[in-house]
């Protein structure tokens, strides 16, 4: 059956296109690259779509997760191809098949059209920017509830900054089979350097989040930082009270200060808004351990003393646990009986450190380490 599904889904790729054979795949997510014809009013072209598949037998739910917007056009072409590869993890973990689409616009046809753009800052149009991204979160949707190991019935969206507030309007679609969405700290028109905190026509997001609210059926969670230098609270909690006035079932959550810009919480603060996740996923039946709790200090062994350190061999804890050692915070180092470890320093570290003990690996992976603290037990 597995044989079979696997051939259905090699099918449905070539009917498609081929993968960017110059792209480094990791084999571990079951990463794979398609290109899925898109028409727009603006002009069509071809958006790229990443796509992680779990490696457990399906049916499995399906996750589209929309990337932000840069301010300037170069910024826009970077990278060629959006991975979002700290959340794609997460998610995959929970067992979701994950899509990441890079929109017409960005990465590799960012130097075409912009259907995204809201005009100018004194009178922008963001309804009209709006669509085009809603159309392609909809061509997502449309793709991945085709792919044989989708269970096109349990459909979440999830998208941050203007990914963020695309997602809700898509949700305002009330698409098929979408049962859930999440919005990272969701705006239109930011600009940390000539205004920061807040966007272009505020008012006029206020009244685009009611028409969503007003629309949508599907339950959200808002996620936002105090200190978010492109949507400053006084707006995302304007925009939370005007959709739940309107109709919209809505969790909003204003998180304390994080780092100097809380717009990058999304991308940098993964262990906060994680639990975060997990908690109001877990309501709508996806209850698959996504992130590995932080386990207390055990005090096994100082942090700096490798001759503590059980199965590895004395190279790999000399170079493996001494790279872990140099690595910024948060990292994390795991290991298993077979001498095979892994090693992960930023956003979601423990995780990560896990995934690469686990690579082709038969034997359970523990945790040995965390920042400054030896968490292993005998």
């Amino acid at each position: 059956m597995k044989m079979i599904r696997l051939l259905a889904y090699a099918l449905l790729l070539a009917a498609i296109s081929p993968c960017q054979a110059a792209d480094k795949l990791a084999q571990d997510l079951g990463e794979q690259v398609i290109q899925l014809p898109i028409s727009l009013p603006q002009g069509g072209g071809d958006m790229t779509l990443t796509i992680y598949h779990p490696t457990a037998a399906g049916p499995h739910p399906l996750l589209v997760l929309s990337h932000g917007r840069a301010a300037k056009p170069e910024d826009r072409a970077k990278p060629e191809r959006q991975r979002m590869e700290v959340a794609a993890r997460y998610f995959l973990r929970k067992g979701f098949v994950v899509l990441v689409p890079t929109r017409i616009g960005y990465g590799a046809s960012a130097s075409g059209i912009d259907p995204e753009s809201s005009g100018n800052c004194r009178r922008p149009d963001y309804r009209a920017a709006l669509a085009p991204q809603v159309r392609q979160i909809e061509a997502a949707l449309a793709y991945g509830r085709k792919l044989p190991d989708v269970d096109p019935q349990r459909v979440v969206l999830a998208g941050v900054s203007v990914g963020g507030i695309g997602t809700a309007a898509a949700a305002a679609e009330n698409p098929p089979g979408v049962v859930a969405a999440i919005n990272f700290s969701g705006g239109h028109g930011g600009n940390p350097k000539t205004h920061p905190g807040m966007p272009c026509d505020p008012e006029q997001l206020r009244a685009v989040y009611a028409e969503f609210g007003q629309r949508s059926r599907v339950p959200m969670l808002w996620l936002y930082a105090r200190n978010d230098q492109f949507f400053g609270p006084r707006y995302s909690q304007a925009w939370a009270q005007a959709y739940h006035a309107a109709g919209g079932e809505l969790e909003y959550k204003l998180l304390p200060d994080f780092g100097a810009d809380g717009h990058k919480l999304f991308s940098e603060g993964a262990d906060i808004w994680m639990p975060l996740a997990e908690d109001f996923l877990t309501r709508f039946g996806f209850k698959q351990q996504g992130y590995a709790p932080r386990p207390a200090p055990s005090g096994f062994a100082a942090l700096e003393d490798r001759a503590r350190i059980p199965y590895l061999k004395e190279a790999d804890k000399q170079k493996g646990y001494g790279d872990f050692l140099a690595s910024q915070l948060p990292r994390a180092f795991a290991l298993s009986a077979n001498g095979r470890w892994g090693r992960a320093y930023g956003p979601d570290a423990a995780d990560r450190a896990l995934d690469y003990c686990r690579r082709d690996n038969r034997e359970k992976c523990a945790l040995y380490a965390i920042d400054r603290d030896v968490v292993w037990k005998p």
